[in-house]
């Protein structure tokens, strides 16, 4: 007898836990929520306004290198700043 309702009671944590699997498939994430890491690391998302022509052209090489707009912006932003850190550290500015 005991037995029996061991057996049952893993048979409920089973189905619990199926249960709680299949909300979370099902649960659909708020758009702000898609942006923001959980840590934080990439949680700045930006707007601008480019020249159509220029932003093919970067579209184009990005797809034929294999990666995507935003990596590449993230990669531009990191050789900027690092190519400029001087102008941080003079202003006491540390990132």
């Amino acid at each position: 007898m005991p037995r029996k309702l061991l057996d049952s009671v893993h048979e409920q944590e089973a189905k619990e836990e199926e249960i709680k699997k299949a909300k979370e498939k099902i649960e659909v994430k708020k758009p702000i929520e898609k942006i923001i890491s959980k840590d934080g690391m990439k949680d700045k998302q930006i707007s601008a306004k480019v020249n159509v022509k220029m932003y093919n052209a970067f579209t184009t090489i990005n797809k034929m290198q294999g990666i995507s707009n935003n990596s590449a912006l993230n990669m531009l932003m990191a050789k900027y700043v690092r190519e400029n850190r001087s102008l941080l550290e003079e202003d006491g500015t540390i990132y």
